[in-house]
């Protein structure tokens, strides 16, 4: 008998619920599949009797003991070329890429036993001609389909041939899967608006392949709950060929109120594996921003869907400062002013992580306005809600945009001869103050050059020096310190205030 290589029966890893967020190509998912083995239970549902004469009839025994899946000849002569067999063929999407199968044949009249199987490319080839007497037959060509066919190979026909015939029995078969599922995204914690409370996620995959096998839900790139289908598989064999659904749903009941929520925007991802070894299935995500509330208060002066908000800032203090006022004006539906409504004012510093903080909750007048004043800091997301029960709420999202006001300090502070140094220390505002980019500028004319640059210590400091070398009588030099906008440092672009040094020359 002619053979090839053994399946593998490596053992399944055990499964790793955080592995299926790790991105992996899609013709990597592996799986193992028996047939016809009464040893672990496994029948034939997948195996497909095909012929082309009906004197070629099945049987399918699977059970301990029997003869697993026949073909015989009951006829008086059948016809050169026609055949009767067993066939499995790979689910859309996959390739047997080995197979192993028990097999025992008997010619007899002109009938032959074979096996088959059908090479990605190219045609249908015989890979074994079992003999009386049940051995194994290997096939590790990647493969559409496997047979097990009694065939008539006699010029002008084949007779009766009570003898002849073909059965196997223990197929094993690694597949290998090359789609991953596809997922879809869907529940009450992706409706629009803010969301509080506890939240429905639903996810729905599909997979083409060996089915879906799981599902991972995961906040703010934390593991959270996992939900797996039912699959037919039993001590690291599976029973069909798809053993899990092709289609699959899952409900995840979220309490948005626990880690790892936060106040603030959330990012929720929901992976799908499909069927594999270990850790090495296919697997597909799909992610969603969802805004978290449930620091606002809820407010009792009744429906209110309308909310217009706008800043307005003060005059520049003597020390440089301005207070910015968000202003609004909340109504109903058909504008009837709410009076009495408490309304939230939260703000948000536009880093990865940062949560949001309730700064105000100012009543709405008669008129339905209201105002409040906003804590000094950086660049802010400010967001102005208006919940009236628990499931509604009317929003209104600004962003407050603030330059940076490095301090410069100048040393010594005193006049100071030509050929000696003037030393800068630049102190940056949190937060994100660390490694930022400073420019050292000096005034000349109506100009300003830059003189020195470089970044913060993790301090949010800088230092820097200059030595006056060119100076004749007395001069007086302005200098600042420039801080360009940059990512991660949540301001726009500032200077500091102007300092002076007197130079004798």
């Amino acid at each position: 008998m002619r053979n090839a290589i053994t399946p593998s029966a490596a053992a399944i890893a055990a499964t790793v619920l955080a592995a299926l967020l790790v991105p992996t190509p899609a013709s990597g998912g592996v799986y193992r599949v028996a047939i016809c083995n009464p040893g672990i239970g496994a029948r034939h549902a997948d195996a497909l009797f095909q012929r082309t004469s009906r004197h070629y009839l099945p049987e399918a025994e699977c059970g301990s003991g029997q003869a697993g899946l026949t073909v015989r000849h009951d006829g008086k002569r059948t016809g050169n070329g026609r055949w009767g067999g067993w066939a499995l063929r790979a689910p859309r999407g996959t390739v047997f890429s080995r197979m192993g199968v028990s097999a025992e044949g008997r010619r007899g009249g002109g009938h032959v036993p074979h096996l088959l199987a059908a090479p990605l490319d190219g045609p249908v080839q015989v890979f074994a001609a079992p003999d009386p007497g049940i051995e194994r037959s290997r096939f590790s060509t990647p493969a559409r389909a496997l047979a097990a066919r009694l065939s008539c190979h006699r010029a002008g026909g084949c007779r009766q041939g009570d003898k002849a015939r073909i059965r196997i029995k223990r197929v094993a078969l690694l597949l290998a899967d090359r789609v991953s599922p596809t997922v879809a995204l869907g529940g009450s914690a992706f409706g629009a608006g803010s969301r509080r409370g506890i939240q429905m996620v639903k996810p729905s995959a599909t997979d083409v392949g060996g089915g879906v096998r799981r599902f991972l839900l995961q906040v703010n790139g934390e593991p959270v709950a996992a939900r797996a289908t039912r699959c037919r598989t039993v001590d690291g064999f599976a029973l069909r060929l798809r053993p899990c659904p092709a289609h699959a749903r899952a409900a995840f009941r979220m309490q948005t109120a626990a880690s790892p929520f936060r106040q603030g925007p959330n990012l929720v991802r929901v992976c799908s594996a499909d069927y594999g070894l270990g850790t090495g299935a296919n697997r597909a995500c799909a992610a969603r921003h969802v805004r978290i509330d449930n620091l606002c208060p809820i407010s009792s002066a009744g429906p209110g869907s309308q909310l217009q908000a706008h800043f307005s800032r003060s005059r520049r203090s003597a020390h440089g400062r301005r207070t910015v006022t968000v202003h609004g004006r909340l109504s109903s539906a058909n504008g009837v002013p709410v009076a009495g409504a408490k309304v939230c004012v939260a703000t948000r510093v536009p880093i990865g992580g940062t949560r949001e903080r309730v700064v105000a909750t100012p009543i709405t007048g008669s008129d339905g306005r209201l105002a409040a004043q906003l804590p000094p800091g950086p660049n802010r997301q400010v967001r102005l809600a208006y919940w009236w029960d628990a499931d509604h709420v009317a929003e209104r999202h600004l962003n407050l945009r603030v330059r940076a006001r490095p301090r410069l300090k100048l040393r010594p502070d005193h006049p100071i001869h030509n050929g000696r140094h003037v030393r800068f220390k630049v102190r940056l505002r949190g937060p994100a103050a660390g490694h930022r980019w400073v420019r050292i500028q000096a005034r000349s004319g109506k100009r300003w050059i830059e003189l020195r640059n470089g970044r913060t210590n993790r301090r949010g400091t800088y230092r820097a020096r200059y030595r006056f070398h060119a100076t004749t009588g007395h001069r007086r030099y302005a200098f600042r310190a420039f801080v360009p906008s940059q990512r991660g440092y949540p301001y726009r672009a500032g200077h500091s205030r102007v300092r002076h040094v007197t130079v004798i020359g």
